[in-house]
């Protein structure tokens, strides 16, 4: 297992980040603590291990990640936007793409 090192300016710049997301993101307590043990590994939330990207190919960030992973079948993020911008999870490219292009 890598060793990171906790005094280096990246390790720092993402507890910041992580420490700003639990302020603004609401989440549960397993989302939480998921999100802390993946960041205090040395990782970075803009990266996620199951390798998920949106329908542009960028990789979601852990959250958005897990929330798919473990249960959400499109982002609860999303829902202000409405049902006509509401894009979908597609399981056979494991990305979100517009309802157009699913059907």
């Amino acid at each position: 297992m890598k060793k990171y090192d906790r005094l280096s300016i990246d390790y720092q710049v993402n507890i910041l980040a992580l420490e700003e997301m639990e302020s603004i993101v609401p989440m549960t307590t397993r989302e939480r603590d998921s999100l802390r043990k993946w960041v205090r590994k040395g990782h970075e939330l803009e990266s996620n291990p199951w390798n998920y990207t949106d329908e542009e190919g960028y990789l979601l960030n852990y959250l958005q990640a897990f929330r798919l992973k473990f249960g959400y079948s499109s982002g609860p993020w999303d829902y202000w936007k409405g049902p006509a911008n509401q894009l979908l999870w597609d399981d056979d490219s494991k990305c979100f793409r517009c309802l157009d292009e699913i059907w």
